[in-house]
């Protein structure tokens, strides 16, 4: 029978570590509940050896390079809510997860903020000093949780909203893949053909002698290119790619990104759902937090990560500021659905915003997963018109010349 490694809390909040013999991770589970134990992490025997060794190693270029993914982060969020709701202190939390968690570089960040916090930061700061790790809406969440002193309501409500993203990123790829794979198989046969096949038919169209129309001349020069600066073109789409995260930098580029991402025929639509249901769900948590207004608003924008709409929100935040009413404020900004404007306006009067909020989520949640369900069907129109449109314009180039010559072999 496998042994298994444990770590676990008591009812007084101490740590307990130990061995125990089972089956199953399960099996350890139950045997740790009837010992009046909250369990924080089971590993295997040749599991923990692993890890033990591990912990104080250096990083290697793979492990930088695969990052810190969603996983880990609900992972340690989830473990945080659970040893905060157990009554384990946050120091002592973090000192625990800073040797249990399994991806190298959170547990190297973990370990830095557990340091920063003995040295006197808060818990808020100490997040703060790792914006590449933890998001604006990540660090507002946590920083909200330190103020009202439910932290471990913050971290089970950010372990749900990582969550939901990762639902719904998986989704959007499972609903993406056949038209991507289309696209793909399409642009590579088109550039086989430029590349190896349309050369055989201008050699033919040149011997003959005959006056060529603009579609063929203009698909023999494109074949031309594509023939003779192959290499080129490779390093034009590497060198735009490089050149569009470079850009990503500077706020002009992402604000023009975001622009014409909101306004995309089908996805424009869907993230403009997305957004809505998080900001919506992000304001009701923090208005039931008792955060004012204001307050409110800028924690909020941090759920819109689109900087178009954020910067409308900022409109909002500004005008109610002045003394301008919530919804009135928001009735006047083009990107926030009218829905949505309908649902704070009632909640303004009524006097119960966070209800009204969190019924608009539950909508846009919703829309979100019936619009994912039917993205392929949505997608597949624009596909065909695609699709036809550079097979048509392939043949009539190839075709209307062959046409012509037939017709010059049968006047001879």
């Amino acid at each position: 029978m496998p042994a298994f490694y444990y770590e676990a809390i008591d009812n007084r909040g101490h740590s307990k570590q130990g061995s125990h013999e089972a089956d199953l991770v399960k099996d350890v589970e139950k045997w740790l509940l009837t010992q009046h134990l909250t369990p924080v992490s089971i590993i295997a025997a040749g599991e923990h050896a692993q890890v033990a060794q591990s912990t104080d190693a250096t990083i290697s270029f793979l492990e930088k390079w695969h990052g810190i993914t969603l996983e880990d982060h609900i992972l340690f969020c989830r473990q945080c809510a659970t040893l905060l709701a157990a009554g384990v202190d946050m120091l002592r939390t973090l000192t625990i997860l800073g040797k249990q968690i399994s991806n190298p570089l959170l547990r190297e960040v973990v370990s830095k903020i557990s340091t920063e916090i003995e040295q006197g930061e808060s818990l808020g700061e100490a997040f703060e000093n790792h914006p590449k790790v933890f998001t604006v809406l990540y660090r507002n969440i946590i920083k909200v949780g330190e103020e009202s002193g439910n932290l471990d309501t913050s971290f089970s409500y950010m372990a749900d909203l990582l969550e939901n993203e990762k639902e719904i990123r998986e989704r959007i790829k499972a609903a993406t893949r056949y038209p991507k794979i289309v696209v793909v198989a399409l642009f590579s046969a088109t550039f086989f053909l430029m590349s190896y096949v349309v050369p055989k038919f201008v050699t033919l169209f040149t011997n003959a002698k005959i006056a060529l129309p603009f579609a063929t001349r203009l698909l023999i020069a494109i074949s031309n290119f594509c023939a003779n600066y192959n290499v080129l073109i490779i390093g034009m789409v590497v060198g735009l790619v490089l050149l569009y995260r470079m850009g990503l930098q500077y706020r002009e580029v992402v604000h023009l990104r975001d622009s014409i991402t909101i306004r995309l025929p089908v996805f424009g639509a869907l993230y403009t759902k997305i957004y809505m249901a998080r900001f919506s769900r992000v304001f009701a948590v923090l208005t039931r937090s008792g955060i004012d207004i204001i307050k409110t608003l800028a924690l909020s924008s941090a759920a819109l990560e689109n900087l178009i709409l954020r910067d409308q929100l900022a409109e909002i935040s500004a005008e109610v500021e002045e003394g301008v009413a919530f919804d009135d404020a928001m009735s006047r900004q083009a990107l926030f659905p009218e829905m949505v404007t309908q649902m704070v306006s009632v909640g303004v009067e009524s006097g119960r915003i966070d209800e009204m909020m969190d019924k608009v989520a539950d909508y846009y949640d919703m829309e979100t997963n019936y619009t994912i369900k039917n993205l392929a069907t949505l997608i597949e129109p624009l596909l065909l018109v695609f699709m036809g449109i550079m097979v048509g314009f392939i043949a009539l180039a190839i075709f209307t010349p062959m046409w012509s010559m037939m017709e010059v072999m049968k006047g001879g």
